[in-house]
């Protein structure tokens, strides 16, 4: 009876195994991965979803395998995105025919809840194999989707950034007792992603594909971008990665193996579509598709598409005001600088939220984190479209009473990478910083870049409230997004404070309200204010 279950167990083995070595059984046509990465809402830029459903139906014509593939922030970053929470891009993408999709860490902008409701209407539904209940230890997704091509089996491995919890808001995956419900494995994510490659390979996986949110060369941690988790991970055939807006046709990685692994992202806003092919001879191919290819557009998804904006088109039409300057966002290089500098679009949205703030209690100070900021405002007529563009989560704002020092402790967490951008970095109005970038930040923060503390010396000096030095011990008022002042959005933790006033106005309607004060923008706002210095602090 031993000899049996012995024989049994080498025989289990053995198939494991050949499961692992068939790796790269040729199928009998082209496999084509059409791949779309942080397309933020831009449904109709660029190339477009339309230029997309083109280009796809044209693979369809060369090949019966052809497989669409999202790698998360589909959802928000544009007016559609925004005004719908969501939804009006889950039908787009439900009329795509999406096979395979993963959420990226801007789903969750709109709340859980929305987020709930966003993935059960995905009609192929969210893979992820390190989106966890923290309680039950159960993930909340299935971790891999095998699809069939003939008799080669192609396993699509989810995997979400653990920065999730950070850049869409901590209070998000918390209860109601300020405890933390959801994980993204970030202390365990290439044990998360080895076991789901070896169950997609005991699974019978010719070919294992990692649809990934996480990023290259640019990202919080580098231990969590995608180099590193092929690095130390066997089993993942081609990477298809997110999250940090690179253009990358093919960077090749060596994994746990030795053996070179193609990672590839395609960019943002559908510049470019991402390409995958197993050829028939099992090779590999990675290549990105750029705007000058696609010589037209799928009507029904035009029309889709239209049909949906026609909806809120009387809302986005809506006349605002007027600039005879630009606002900007990034420099004359298209570079963004709002992201670690003063500038005049900074100054006006936080003067916007210490104007609305008198309405809901009054303020001392306005803050605005620059991540919040997504668009630029062009000389010309203003509309609610282009108010939206700007900022474009729909958060409603909140007015909390704190001591300087909390305050103080927000402006390193702020400047910590200065001069590296940060989507932290804060624009201020009522308030006036200098930083010293030759002091290194001591700044602590927890695994999920939440705030803990100063530890040493401090990088902010020269800290003013409308013209007079901040008080340590005072207790100030300071408007903003409750994502950063509520929900630890950014990792910004305001201790000691006293939420005075919230659920008002969003944003975005605080800034419209603000124009419309004055119908034409000040020529103040032409350029910055001297708000934000840099320089090595004087004795």
């Amino acid at each position: 009876m031993r000899t049996k279950i012995i024989i049994i167990s080498i025989v289990i083995a053995l198939l494991k195994l050949i499961n692992i070595l068939k790796s790269g059984k040729n199928p009998n046509h082209d496999i084509i991965i059409i791949y779309t990465n942080d397309i933020h809402s831009a449904v109709d830029e660029e190339i477009g979803y339309a230029g997309l459903s083109y280009y796809k139906k044209k693979m369809e014509k060369r090949t019966p395998y052809v497989t669409l593939v999202d790698a998360g922030d589909a959802v928000q970053g544009a007016t559609i995105g925004s005004i719908s929470k969501g939804s009006a891009i889950i039908d787009i993408m439900n009329a795509m025919n999406y096979d395979i999709a993963v959420p990226g860490n801007h789903e969750f902008d709109y709340g859980m809840g929305q987020f709930e409701k966003l993935a059960k209407n995905l009609t192929c539904g969210y893979l992820s194999c390190n989106f966890r209940q923290i309680e039950k230890n159960e993930l909340i997704f299935k971790p891999y989707r095998i699809i069939e091509y003939g008799d080669v089996k192609v396993a699509y491995i989810g995997i979400t950034t653990p920065v999730t919890i950070m850049r869409a808001s901590p209070a998000y995956f918390k209860n109601n007792t300020d405890h933390y419900v959801y994980d993204f494995d970030g202390d365990k994510l290439y044990e998360s992603v080895q076991k789901a490659v070896n169950d997609a390979r005991d699974d019978g996986a010719d070919y294992v594909i990692a649809v990934g949110h996480i990023g290259e060369n640019i990202g919080e941690k580098e231990e969590w971008r995608a180099p590193f988790i092929v690095k130390n991970t066997k089993g993942i055939d081609v990477f298809i990665d997110g999250h940090s807006h690179e253009t990358t046709p093919m960077l090749m990685q060596k994994n746990l193996e030795n053996k070179e692994i193609p990672i590839t992202q395609s960019g943002t806003r559908l510049n470019n579509i991402g390409q995958v092919t197993i050829g028939m001879d099992g090779k590999i191919k990675t290549e990105l598709i750029n705007s000058k290819e696609i010589t037209s557009k799928d009507d029904y998804i035009t029309n889709f598409i239209q049909k949906i904006k026609s909806l809120y088109e009387y809302k986005l039409k809506e006349l605002i005001g007027h600039s005879d300057f630009d606002l900007i966002l990034t420099d004359k290089n298209g570079k963004w600088i709002i992201r670690n500098s003063e500038t005049n679009l900074g100054n006006l949205i936080t003067d916007a939220f210490l104007s609305g703030a008198e309405d809901y209690g009054g303020a001392d100070i306005a803050i605005c984190n620059s991540g919040s900021i997504r668009a630029p405002i062009k000389a010309g007529d203003i509309t609610y479209n282009d108010i939206i563009s700007v900022l474009p989560f729909t958060i409603s704002s909140c007015i909390c009473e704190m001591p300087g020092q909390t305050i103080l402790d927000a402006l390193e967490m702020g400047a910590k990478k200065y001069p590296s951008q940060d989507s932290a970095f804060l624009h201020t109005a009522g308030l006036n910083y200098s930083i010293n970038p030759e002091i290194k930040s001591s700044v602590k923060y927890d695994s999920d870049y939440v705030f803990i503390e100063v530890s040493g010396e401090r990088r902010v000096y020269n800290v003013t409230v409308n013209g007079q030095p901040l008080d340590p011990k005072r207790q100030y008022k300071v408007i903003s997004d409750s994502y950063i002042l509520k929900d630890e959005g950014d990792g910004y933790v305001f201790h000691n404070s006293t939420l005075i006033n919230s659920g008002f106005a969003s944003s975005s309607d605080l800034l419209a309200n603000y124009i419309k004060k004055f119908g034409e923008i000040p020529k103040k706002y032409s350029t910055i204010q001297g708000r934000i210095n840099v320089g090595k602090k004087k004795n």
